[in-house]
């Protein structure tokens, strides 16, 4: 029906809401840094999913036991090679709306277990089952690698270089002599050597020395060999790559280390330049080696025995003679970012991804499967019933479930969609539609912009129109037969299904888009000119747009926008609620019982519930105000009702229900 709350908002306003509750704290000095505020949740139950969202880093402990550290939901564990995962966060601080912060970097050393954060060492000394506070580092200081050598352990950080403790994080020293920057973003053990990769090149030290030496990168700094590098692209079928000039202002992305060979992936935001690069003279000298498909940057590297992975794009590459030539092994992977990989055979591979989870290989790479069972760590923006189902997209997938959460099935993506994206979904006379992007990389012609029908009997999507037009596709309403798709650039467009390719534009053009809605008479959007003016709603009269909004409303971020029978209602961050009773042309703040800002809205069609970050509130009419529902842990991005249940998509934390009828 519309796009749900944009991520941009909440972050911007959940820093004020957090500045207030830290004041707070400084009043009370009894108050330890580690232990976790439990917000009231009344009855609110969190649902078994949907399962995957953000995964940060990776690590394999003996016996086949395995960590990962989520971007805001702590730290799970698996003692079955990653077919379920449990949540081990007892003794991890999380903040009220946030959940955990995200966990960063994982090292052992002997029995003991450390956890990096963004800006707090944590210790296990139970296998993970209880975590310890052991040292602060900077405030929003963000851990970015642990190291153990000699008995000494190593901290790599984002802003303050890099600390070393002999006595188990009792106290710190810093060991930055030489470092240059700052800003580590791998630190790594090579025998009795550390490494550390930064925005500026990558340095080494000897655990014997006190300084750091810069590796020599000049070999970087030459052109690339281009006529080489094109012709193998030529030969594939592929369009040349342009002529890179790379500078000795680097940026390192990932870094390992295989027997006695160095491997390096760079990156140039400001030139768009990146490149793989290999050292077999502990870096005295480098060799390109990123295989002719890879048009981006590589996220990250991973290495067993003589193989060598590498992840740019979603796409994976396997090389088993160390890096000389490569072979794509993605088959299973869903679209998006792989952002960790870690290899602990010959066989077996576990990927951490941006949005969807942790897949696994064990057939080095030729088939990866999904194993998130037990990780909860979902963005839900968007809830629609359908039937006696409720759908939501969580990363690469459009998922359902038809038992209250206590299960949730992935809806079948056919072949033609496997690149796409899904931004948007839209329910009209009880059919699920779903808008989706397709960002093509140069060898797959034009991006795409289309719509999907959901095939509800045989639960997969069929293909309805992809266009170029709607490339930019960010928001999708259909009433009836008719569908209204609002892009980026193109602004507003009108297809009528079996209409064949014909679409009409309506204008509105050079906006984002946050959402459309139709009561099947007048189109409305919630948009933004990006120039910082805020959100504003239009409303297509005839062929012309008219913005309609009170004073007070301009100006502000809009979270959501939804009619409840023949009130039109609107959120804002920071002003509350609003209604109209006559589609638009006056309205009415209706904030008694609230903060002064709300999210998302939910309804059965009669009763309204809002959102306003962490807590629930239902409307009453007769008293004219707010009646809270209880509280979540985490912020609340979207409300529907089912079966007598308000279910609650949140911001890190899956969805949550809690029963309002008897």
């Amino acid at each position: 029906m519309r796009q749900r709350i944009r991520n941009r908002f909440p972050r911007r306003f959940a820093v004020i809401w957090i500045a207030v509750v830290v004041l707070f704290i400084g009043l009370l000095p009894h108050l330890r840094a580690d232990e976790r505020i439990e917000p009231n949740t009344g009855d609110w139950m969190q649902t078994n999913g949907p399962y995957g969202g953000e995964i940060l880093t990776i690590h394999a402990a003996p016996k086949g036991v395995l960590f990962v550290g989520t971007d805001g939901a702590g730290i799970f564990r698996s003692i079955d090679r990653g077919n379920t995962w449990t949540p081990v966060n007892t003794g991890l601080h999380s903040e009220p709306g946030e959940g955990f912060t995200g966990v960063t970097a994982f090292m052992q050393k002997g029995g003991t277990f450390y956890a990096g954060t963004r800006h707090t060492l944590y210790a296990s000394t139970d296998g993970g089952n209880t975590w310890h506070h052991v040292s602060n580092f900077r405030k929003f200081e963000s851990i970015s690698g642990l190291v153990v050598i000699d008995d000494r352990l190593y901290v790599g950080t984002l802003n303050t270089g890099v600390w070393y403790s002999d006595d188990d994080g009792a106290s710190w020293l810093q060991v930055n002599d030489g470092l240059g920057p700052m800003l580590i973003r791998e630190l790594a053990g090579i025998g009795t050597t550390l490494v550390a990769a930064t925005n500026n090149g990558v340095f080494i030290k000897m655990t014997i020395e006190d300084w750091w030496a810069p590796m020599d990168t000049n070999a970087i700094n030459q052109p690339i060999n281009m006529e080489l590098v094109n012709k193998a692209r030529i030969d594939m079928g592929l369009d040349p790559l342009p002529k890179r000039n790379y500078t000795s202002e680097i940026r390192v992305q990932s870094f390992a280390a295989m027997e006695h060979l160095l491997y390096m992936s760079i990156d140039q935001v400001t030139r768009n330049n990146f490149g793989l690069f290999r050292s077999n003279d502990n870096g005295e000298s480098w060799a390109y080696i990123a295989p002719a498909e890879m048009t981006r940057t590589v996220e990250a590297l991973a290495v067993y025995g003589g193989t060598l992975y590498a992840s740019s794009e979603g796409t994976i590459y396997r090389s088993d003679d160390k890096g000389d030539s490569w072979a794509i092994v993605n088959d299973g992977l869903t679209h998006g970012t792989v952002s960790t990989l870690l290899a602990v055979n010959e066989d077996t591979v576990f990927a951490g991804t941006s949005d969807d989870g942790v897949f696994r290989t064990t057939d080095g790479g030729n088939s990866w499967v999904e194993i998130n069972t037990g990780i909860t760590n979902t963005t839900v923006n968007e809830l629609e019933v359908v039937g006696d189902r409720l759908y939501t997209r969580v990363g690469g997938k459009i998922v359902c479930t038809a038992d209250g959460g206590e299960s949730w099935q992935p809806v079948r993506i056919p072949s033609t969609a496997m690149k796409y994206e899904f931004p948007s979904l839209s329910v009209s006379d009880g059919e699920l539609y779903v808008g989706t992007v397709r960002y093509a990389t140069h060898n797959e012609g034009a991006n795409l912009g289309g719509i999907f029908r959901l095939d509800a009997e045989n639960n997969t999507l069929v293909e309805l129109i992809t266009h170029r037009d709607l490339a930019r596709l960010q928001c999708i309403e259909v009433v009836g037969t008719t569908f209204y798709i609002g892009a980026l650039v193109n602004g507003v467009s009108q297809w009528e299904k079996d209409s064949g390719p014909w679409i009409t534009n309506l204008g509105l053009k050079g906006y984002y888009f946050n959402m459309l809605l139709t009561n099947g008479e007048r189109v409305y959007a919630s948009v933004n000119s990006g120039e910082g003016k805020g959100d504003e709603i239009y409303r297509l009269q005839g062929e012309q747009w008219e913005p309609i909004h009170a004073t007070d409303m301009i100006g502000d971020n809009m979270a959501d926008l939804k009619w409840v029978g023949s009130v039109l209602y609107t959120t804002f961050w920071n002003k509350g609620v609003f209604r109209s009773h006559d589609g638009g042309d006056s309205w009415t703040d209706i904030n008694d019982g609230l903060e002064t800002f709300a999210t998302a809205i939910g309804t059965d069609g009669k009763e309204v519930y809002v959102s306003t970050f962490t807590k629930v509130f239902q409307w009453t009419e007769d008293k004219k105000q707010w009646e809270p529902i209880g509280s979540l842990p985490y912020q609340a991005l979207s409300l529907a009702v089912l079966d007598g249940f308000l279910y609650a998509g949140t911001s890190g934390g899956g969805v949550y229900k809690i029963k309002i009828e008897e």
